[in-house]
């Protein structure tokens, strides 16, 4: 199969990962205490923007002493294209990458990637035979970051995974309280997954986490029991009436 054979849509995902970011002392200066986004231009997509500070059940660490701020956080998005549309797109649009203050439009440093080969062989097992995908086709290294005045500030380590799923994706997933477990077709692997909030849950009103069972906190998550308030006795002795048990008369 050429990659222009292709006419059928086809299911496929792209996953967009940041390992980590190493900036000059300059732009670290720059940057100050604001989060750090990194946006992502891809094809005809929306912009992938990916903060340290996406997640509430994880806190990012601080900068290294050499500038260095660890990410490993990522997008995906499920999309339909033609394949001979999709090769096209790739080999003719490079995928643009910037490195913002967190609420800026001006990027602070950005870059260029050039994607390498293309998706044939992924399409073509894909249709042959859907029980057993592919690899997917990855784009992984360390890419070189200049500011708008070409000056050089530093690198950006990232990936970008596209896979092929053919013409549909079956899932088996099993239901519970707090969690769900599902496979993919034909795989034996097993994943679970479950719904974090923070200890103390708001929707409009606060209320008590343990009014919504389906939810596990942060807390439960890392084994910490909740710890009951302990109900003081009242007076000071052994007795009912204060001191010795002796009550006033």
């Amino acid at each position: 199969m050429s990659c222009f054979g292709g006419s059928d849509d086809q299911i496929y995902m792209v996953e967009i990962l940041i390992h980590k970011l190493t900036l000059t002392k300059s732009k670290i200066k720059d940057i100050g205490e604001y989060p750090v986004t990194v946006k992502v231009s891809f094809l005809d997509f929306p912009t992938f923007e990916i903060t340290q500070h996406d997640f509430y059940s994880v806190k990012p660490p601080p900068p290294t002493e050499d500038g260095t701020l660890y990410f490993m956080i990522g997008r995906s998005c499920l999309f339909i294209k033609q394949p001979k549309h999709l090769v096209a797109e790739l080999q003719s649009t490079a995928m643009k990458v910037g490195v913002f203050r967190l609420g800026d439009t001006y990027p602070i440093a950005e870059t260029e990637i050039t994607l390498p080969g293309c998706l044939c062989d992924q399409v073509a097992m894909a249709q042959n035979d859907p029980e057993n995908l592919p690899k997917p086709f990855k784009v992984k290294g360390s890419f070189n970051l200049l500011d708008p005045g070409e000056n050089p500030s530093g690198t950006l380590e990232m990936e970008m995974r596209m896979s092929c799923f053919g013409s549909s994706i079956m899932t088996h997933y099993e239901l519970h309280p707090k969690f769900f477990a599902f496979r993919n077709k034909g795989r034996e692997r097993e994943f679970c997954v479950r719904r974090l909030v923070p200890s103390s849950y708001q929707e409009g009103v606060a209320k008590n986490i343990s009014e919504y069972p389906d939810r596990t906190t942060l807390d439960e998550l890392k084994g910490k029991a909740k710890e009951q308030p302990s109900k003081k006795k009242k007076g000071k002795g052994k007795g009912k009436g204060g001191e010795g048990g002796r009550r006033a008369r």
